[in-house]
């Protein structure tokens, strides 16, 4: 038996709105829901600048699912999340991970009994690649970052995890070796991990899983092979303000970037762009003469979506 159905209250198509005027929009759009009511979003761009500010305002607060559903085109469902479980705890959770919202309550109360919670420091390695990993992971709290290396040395970022983002998915579903390493990028980094033959079995008695786990894959499998044709098609310099437009806040002009790209190095940016540190290092150079980016320190302290945007072709 499903969980209840979710109660869409409205729909906010905010691409023809200037960036800058998107998030008080939004936010006053979902403030004005009912608790279990859903908020969807048309965007045109990657919302994570978005995801953020929730985070910091909402915290615990809301379900987030996001979709790319084409070329500069996204759609977000913002739920507001019933005070069912005190906040903080486990439960509390899982309610709000995409895998799960839609789940009923029996089959997260049996994910939580086989659940257990580790705690990583930045920088340290979570899982291996090509290693046995029998586990689907949940980030609770901080970053993680999915890097797949290669026999010359060479790193590539292929994705990032935010908090109730999922890891391991892939392997969960074919029973293969882990596709990449994944990294803590931020201490602490709070992960759950759910035993993999529990969550087969859930998804083999719960569609709402096996449907949730499905779309988590098919939406990483969108975002790979758009990452794939950007590093094949696109020049040096747009591969560097790809990486960093996610980061970009709404704001116009030079706007202070967003938490996560002020901690990345170079080296980091190289990875996410797919090009050798001293390619990147000129781009990012380029970028600042243009006033598209401001550095601080070595890092990317502030950026200019405006700008960014137009080095990509």
């Amino acid at each position: 038996m499903s969980s209840k159905p979710v109660r869409c209250a409205a729909r906010l198509d905010v691409r023809a709105l200037p960036t800058w005027e998107r998030h008080p929009r939004i936010r006053s759009a979902f403030d004005a829901l009912d608790e279990g009511a859903a908020l969807t979003i048309e965007t045109d761009h990657e919302p994570l600048p978005l995801r953020l500010e929730f985070e910091r305002l909402y915290p615990e607060g809301f379900v987030w699912r996001q979709r790319q559903l084409g070329i500069a085109r996204w759609e977000v469902e913002l739920r507001r999340v019933p005070r069912v479980e005190p906040l903080g705890s486990l439960a509390a959770f899982l309610r709000r991970c995409p895998l799960l919202c839609d789940a009923p309550e029996a089959a997260r109360v049996a994910l939580e009994k086989g659940a257990t919670e580790k705690v990583f420091d930045e920088g340290a390695v979570v899982v291996e690649q090509d290693a046995r990993w029998p586990y689907l992971g949940l980030l609770r709290a901080g970053t993680l970052a999915a890097i797949m290396g290669s026999s010359t040395g060479r790193e590539q970022s292929l994705y990032d995890v935010f908090p109730c983002g999922t890891f391991g998915d892939i392997e969960t579903l074919d029973g293969g070796r882990s596709v990449a390493q994944i990294v803590a990028t931020s201490a602490p980094a709070r992960v759950v991990l759910l035993p993999a033959g529990i969550v087969v079995s859930m998804m083999a008695e719960y569609v709402d899983v096996a449907r949730s786990l499905a779309a988590i894959v098919a939406q990483r499998t969108r975002a790979l092979a758009e990452r794939l044709t950007d590093r094949t098609t696109q020049p040096a310099i747009a591969r560097v303000a790809l990486a960093i437009l996610p980061y970009a806040p709404p704001d116009a002009g030079l706007s202070p970037s967003l938490e996560p790209l002020r901690r990345m190095t170079q080296a980091q940016v190289a990875n996410v762009a797919g090009t050798a540190k001293e390619v990147t290092s000129r781009a990012i150079a380029e970028l600042e003469a243009a006033g598209a980016v401001e550095r601080a320190k070595g890092r990317i302290a502030r950026v200019d979506r405006r700008k960014l945007q137009d080095f990509v072709s």
